[in-house]
């Protein structure tokens, strides 16, 4: 594993105007995508000079990793604690997968950026950021393990990591399938368990 990445550091970060240029990046990346937005739009939506705006942040690809950063770091720090605190395997896995549905209803667009706009950073970040989701996914890993008997180690792997982008993206496809929120996240939990049944020969039931 890489040291690292040292993350540049946005000018004036405690200031009002790094907190607005936060808000205006994520909204402009999530809903146009990071390679249609630009620093001029960013400080048109923030109505400032696109001068202006560079004594704030550092660039676009630094707010990227920090919203990336952030979403990883909060799904590793919340793994670690259940893997901790819920000594039997079902209760872990069906912690770990409520855990992630609960932080997508405060963190929608963070889960989006992750999942769609990764590709954009730098190398040197995305490696950063690809080595802090591999230790989600193995927090992941250690909960399937006892439940899923012979299954190779790279079937686990591979599963675990299909299911992780699973789960950043179905919030967003059930959206429209059901209105009631508990409904859906009932539908959103046996899609997942399914899902894991099928490819490593989990029973759902146990859950």
């Amino acid at each position: 594993m890489s040291s690292p990445v040292a993350r540049p550091a946005p000018r004036s970060k405690a200031g009002i105007r790094y907190q607005d240029a936060q808000r205006a990046a994520l909204e402009l990346f999530a809903e146009r995508g990071f390679s249609r937005v630009g620093m001029r739009d960013l400080a048109a939506h923030m109505g400032i000079a696109a001068g202006s705006l560079y004594n704030h942040i550092e660039s676009k690809e630094a707010l990227l990793f920090e919203f990336i950063e952030e979403f990883y770091s909060a799904l590793t720090l919340g793994a670690e604690q259940l893997l901790k605190s819920q000594p039997e395997a079902t209760s872990r896995l069906r912690a770990l997968l409520e855990r992630h549905l609960q932080l997508h209803q405060s963190m929608p667009l963070h889960f989006r950026l992750a999942e769609y706009e990764l590709c954009c950073l730098p190398p040197e970040p995305l490696e950063q950021i690809l080595e802090l989701r591999e230790r989600y996914e193995q927090h992941w890993l250690q909960a399937v393990a006892p439940l899923c008997g012979q299954v190779p180690d790279a079937v686990r792997r591979g599963a675990v990591r299909a299911i992780v982008s699973l789960l950043n993206q179905l919030p967003a496809w059930t959206q429209a399938a059901c209105d009631e929120p508990a409904s859906r996240l009932r539908l959103q939990q046996e899609m997942v368990l399914g899902a894991l049944a099928g490819a490593l020969g989990m029973a759902v039931h146990a859950f």
